[in-house]
């Protein structure tokens, strides 16, 4: 699994993401997720998927401690899709949606 990312000087926020690279992102996720369903079990299929995407954009994008803390809200409903969306939103070059994206897994999942 690889998306390549690229360095941020005009936001100063650090590394971004674009669109085309977030969609190979969650395509390279999906094709893996019978190895990741297994590997967190004791979640649904959903968040293992969105669990494993959230990981690998903590990573890809140098996410610091006091982002991510930042990312926590307790109070959702859908942690991992949330945190994905808010993170995207200041880590998208150029900006993108990412529900769609997060929507459109979730009915591959749905429909296996």
């Amino acid at each position: 699994m690889r998306a390549e990312t690229e360095t941020s000087t005009a936001r100063g926020r650090g590394e971004t993401i674009s669109e085309s690279e977030f969609q190979r992102l969650c395509d390279e996720i999906y094709r893996d997720r019978f190895e990741i369903y297994a590997f967190n079990p004791n979640t649904t299929k959903r968040e293992a998927l969105l669990w494993m995407i959230l990981g690998c954009l903590i990573s890809l994008l140098s996410i610091t401690d006091a982002e991510l803390q930042s990312l926590a809200d307790s109070s959702s409903l859908d942690p991992y899709g949330d945190a994905i969306c808010n993170l995207l939103r200041e880590r998208a070059a150029p900006p993108f949606a990412p529900q769609p994206f997060v929507l459109e897994l979730s009915k591959k999942i749905e429909n296996e």
